[in-house]
């Protein structure tokens, strides 16, 4: 199913918007300013979604963040959240596969050691993916954080857009 077009405000209007891979180059990619940065992302999240389908039998991808705007200035990275059918296929991961599960993930104040050093963040795919993991019962959460339009000094008032849902 294509997305729709671009708002006046160079956004996806407000709402959860089915598509597949495909239908998502061609708006968030194709269809939008910067296309080699863009081409780069589109890459990322395609091997992304790539391993996450080989660990997670069924589920939906919500893909947001400036990947799914037209601003002449972005998008730096892709933001995803998982949704997986079945939690219990995430228990049931063994040892590799749920360490390469949780690889997927970026993680938030990180402690490595050898050499010891404290890390803000650490995303998939080499930066150019934020990858999460929704919680059942968190959707509406979520779904209120992926419509947020985020300006220079935080969220915009009276502002929405919307975000792309992929489904395997």
């Amino acid at each position: 199913m294509p997305l729709p077009h671009w708002t006046a405000e160079n956004l996806l209007p407000p709402g959860r918007h089915p598509a597949d891979l495909s239908d998502l180059y061609e708006r968030c990619v194709w269809d939008a300013p910067r296309r080699n940065e863009r081409e780069n992302l589109f890459g990322a999240l395609s091997g992304y979604l790539g391993v996450v389908t080989r660990l997670v039998p069924t589920g939906r991808a919500w893909i947001s963040g400036g990947f799914t705007t037209r601003y002449e200035d972005g998008p730096y990275d892709v933001d995803v959240l998982l949704l997986p059918d079945d939690w219990g296929s995430l228990k049931r991961l063994d040892g590799p596969a749920r360490a390469a599960f949780y690889g997927l993930l970026t993680l938030r104040g990180v402690i490595v050691e050898q050499p010891v050093m404290y890390l803000d963040q650490v995303q998939p795919v080499g930066g150019l993916l934020d990858g999460f993991l929704c919680h059942p019962g968190d959707e509406e959460a979520w779904a209120a954080a992926w419509s947020t339009v985020r300006g220079p000094h935080g969220p915009v008032d009276g502002l929405a857009k919307g975000f792309v849902e992929v489904t395997w």
